[in-house]
């Protein structure tokens, strides 16, 4: 198993790419902390996992709080005793088509605050338990839109996943040494809640097939492809790779205009 005996922590690991990473870490012989907010979610996907023959535990967490992300790692060093992977996941969107002019200021606190500060405040806490151990893995999900502007997505959105590209390099050169690593995913269209689709409705092609012709591979990307990419940051095939993104994308990064 790529992930014997491993701990990682997924934020937003209920639902969506973070609970495809979930499943797939559990498969990999890897004990999973599920973090996030919607503890009905959270604790559903962690007895599945269980159900399924894994090791996995929900602990419910605001990545935007300093003292929720410190119980998160306290608890999670309680349940394993170590953190080797953290994948930053957690997001949100709102959705609306925001020029900086006409951004609302809370929307672009809330936006910042997940996307960016949380993930901030996760590698903060994470990293002196790493380096206990030696070493780990950060990977940090980020998106297409972290390169490039689009008329369909806010400021804000844009700013945080920006911001998520050059955390990813700032902290891989000051954990280097540690023989932590630290890398990017950069997603296109993937079916998730924040697509509009539920878990349950990925196979459903009359539902998928909306959003399909955005991206050249004419489809949109499933969760668990976002999972495999961070399996492969999370795991030793990939020991000599940091400070690098990886695009999921179907190809839209080719054709963004």
């Amino acid at each position: 198993m790529r992930l014997n005996n491993k701990v990682a922590i997924i934020t937003g690991g209920a639902s969506g790419m973070g609970r495809g990473a979930a499943e797939i870490f559990a498969k990999e012989g890897c004990a999973v902390i599920i973090a996030g907010r919607r503890k009905s979610e959270g604790k559903a996907v962690a007895s599945m996992i269980k159900e399924e023959g894994g090791k996995a535990e929900f602990i419910q967490t605001d990545v935007s709080k300093s003292n929720q992300v410190q119980e998160l790692m306290e608890e999670t060093v309680n349940l394993y005793g170590k953190v080797n992977i953290l994948f930053n996941n957690a997001g949100i969107n709102n959705h609306v088509r925001g020029n900086p002019d006409e951004e609302r200021e809370e929307d672009f606190d809330s936006i910042i605050s997940t996307n960016l500060k949380g993930a901030f405040l996760c590698i903060k806490f994470v990293v002196p338990l790493m380096i206990k151990e030696g070493g780990g893995s950060i990977i940090n999900n980020s998106s297409v839109l972290d390169s490039a502007a689009a008329h369909t997505s806010s400021a804000a959105y844009h700013m945080s996943k920006g911001g998520m590209a050059m955390l990813t390099k700032k902290a891989c050169i000051a954990y280097a040494k540690y023989n932590i690593r630290v890398n990017t995913i950069q997603p296109g269209a993937i079916a998730t809640e924040m697509s509009k689709i539920k878990w349950e409705n990925l196979d459903n092609k009359d539902i998928i097939e909306t959003r399909e012709s955005i991206q050249p591979l004419q489809l949109m990307g499933h969760p668990y492809d976002v999972g495999y990419a961070a399996l492969y940051f999370a795991s030793d095939e990939s020991k000599f790779v940091t400070g690098s993104s990886l695009l999921v994308d179907g190809g839209m990064s080719a054709s963004i205009a």
